[in-house]
């Protein structure tokens, strides 16, 4: 047998450098590319996000006008379409962050009855929505209008055509699709 000593020239061994050893960062101009994109995604989604922040605050309007609409759905069915604005016993709007006030104008002879919504300066300041209705011998048809829209035509059979019809000054890209 054969001893063999590892005594003699011993070897200095080196780590071994991978690649990934070499490369333990980011480059200057890597960090560079990654801040420039992230730029250009937020120039982007930014006014997006505010826009759609927006139209939330417009669907609360909507919303707060729901028992208005209501009331005037059941004064027009009981008093033969015609009341006055005490009558729908709503009471004064009390205020909310995005909403200053919601009113119901009188109606005669199904005529009138629209709601007006106003928005505060979170939304945009003193614009309006409205909310026409229309009164046919199934009940009542609303027509959300904001600025730019324009009146739809009277159902053919037995509809009151409400030629108190007026577009709200609200701009058409933060209100619903039915209010364009």
């Amino acid at each position: 047998m054969r001893a063999t000593s590892t005594q003699g020239a011993r070897k200095t061994e080196q780590p071994r450098q991978t690649l990934y050893a070499k490369s333990l960062g980011f480059t200057l101009i890597e960090l560079m590319m990654v801040l420039a994109i992230i730029g250009i995604l937020a120039t982007i989604a930014i006014p997006q996000l505010r826009n759609y922040m927006t139209r939330t605050r417009v669907t609360e309007g909507l919303n707060l006008a729901a028992p208005y609409k209501m009331a005037v759905e059941e004064m027009a069915a009981s008093n033969g379409n015609t009341f006055t604005e005490a009558q729908l016993g709503q009471g004064k709007f009390v205020p909310t962050q995005n909403v200053q006030n919601i009113t119901a104008s009188d109606m005669k002879n199904g005529v009138g009855g629209i709601i007006t919504i106003t928005y505060g300066p979170n939304v945009d300041a003193d614009k309006t929505l409205t909310l026409t209705p229309t009164i046919t011998d199934s009940g009542v048809q609303w027509q959300c209008a904001a600025r730019g829209a324009t009146k739809l035509a009277v159902p053919a059979s037995g509809a009151t055509d409400n030629k108190e019809f007026v577009a709200g000054t609200l701009p058409a890209r933060f209100a619903p699709a039915n209010c364009r």
